[in-house]
């Protein structure tokens, strides 16, 4: 492995790089697909919601489908965005000493928290939503099928994002990466 200078001015393996590399595409992935469903679910909840109202009005007869529908596209977009929010650090964090702790502590401490919590439960409910998904039957209702895809599908996101963050973490804590992760939002449109 040859090492060379980063624009940080660290020295960092190839390998190290090439895996900083890969996991930035994974994170592209990852919020790539998590835009699409939120547009792809918003949008319909929004619509569905307007639909709604006018049912009870003009009495269409169609309301009984649609609080369905709207809770089920809800149900996809949260399962579906959960690795998205946690790779921006917008979950909720219970953390009375998180800011008064050294980045080096932090990772360490991210890094724990996703090797015995996130990935382990991400594996859990990865294999339930598998379970529930094959249990669909092909005369399940779109709204059945989606939500339990997502049940699925959402996890595996997670467990990915969790991936991501291990990885960079591992990174700093090797000082061939400059930031701890997640990124904490400030608010700032800066890295």
């Amino acid at each position: 492995m040859k090492n060379h200078k980063n624009q940080a001015g660290r020295v960092e393996t190839r390998s190290v790089g090439r895996g900083i590399r890969a996991v930035g595409v994974l994170e592209w992935v990852i919020n790539s697909i998590s835009v699409i469903v939120a547009w792809a679910t918003v949008v319909p909840i929004a619509l569905f919601s307007i639909l709604q109202i006018l049912d009870r009005k003009l009495k269409l007869g169609v309301s009984s489908v649609l609080p369905d529908m709207s809770t089920s596209l809800l149900f996809v977009m949260i399962f579906m965005l959960f690795g998205f929010t946690y790779l921006r650090d917008g979950h909720v964090r219970v953390d009375v000493f998180h800011r008064h702790w050294s980045s080096r502590t932090q990772a360490k401490i991210e890094l724990i928290g996703c090797l015995l919590i996130l990935l382990p439960l991400s594996a859990v409910l990865g294999f339930y939503g598998w379970e529930g998904l094959m249990r669909t039957t092909k005369f399940a209702d779109a709204d059945v099928w989606l939500a339990r895809s997502a049940g699925m599908f959402g996890p595996i996101l997670l467990g990915l994002s969790g991936v991501v963050v291990i990885v960079r973490n591992i990174s700093f804590l090797r000082g061939t990466y400059d930031l701890v992760t997640p990124l904490e939002q400030t608010g700032s449109t800066a890295p």
